[in-house]
């Protein structure tokens, strides 16, 4: 059973691999520019792709011009979809980096606690084609802190139970 495993396991690798490789290949024709097409009107249904340069690979990026010099650039789908995920995932880092930003402004009481919840929440609000909603991310902790304000720490609470102690918040010095 533990070869079976790890003959599965070297495969998904080799996969894994080959499929980056395709990806990186794709990648180099998009740098190169290498394969030039003309594009020529038969008529409003049909046009002639005459090669200029390169290859009619289905796995490479063709570079256009037609007869009023617009360029267009045709790209294979799997491509597409790769760098559709690379935005999707620097727009998720983005959120990331903007909420834990925001969350830090309104002193949860233990950061990590705070964010499962945020994270959760946001989680909850993923589309069903997998990508996150466009959010404000200090309205979005805000309205966390609000839902949840056992994890944050009340300053107000906190200067008022000291006054109570009779602690002179007035002539407070602090030792650094």
């Amino acid at each position: 059973m533990q070869e079976i495993n790890s003959q599965s396991a070297r495969t998904r690798r080799t996969r894994a691999r080959n499929n980056q490789a395709g990806t990186q290949s794709m990648y180099q024709s998009l740098e190169s520019g290498k394969n030039r097409v003309q594009a020529k009107s038969l008529d409003s249904k049909q046009m002639l792709l005459e090669l200029e340069e390169g290859a009619f690979d289905p796995k490479e990026a063709w570079f256009m011009q037609d007869e009023h010099d617009r360029r267009f650039v045709v790209i294979p789908e799997a491509l597409l979809q790769h760098i559709v995920r690379v935005i999707q995932k620097a727009y998720e880092d983005k959120i990331v980096v903007e909420l834990e930003r925001d969350m830090a402004t309104l002193t949860p009481i233990d950061f990590a606690d705070a964010m499962a919840v945020v994270f959760k929440k946001l989680e909850a609000m993923r589309g069903s084609d997998g990508s996150l909603p466009k959010i404000s991310s200090l309205d979005f902790v805000k309205q966390v802190k609000k839902q949840h304000p056992n994890l944050f720490f009340n300053f107000s609470d906190f200067l008022e139970e000291k006054k109570q102690e009779g602690l002179d918040l007035d002539n407070l010095q602090i030792p650094f």
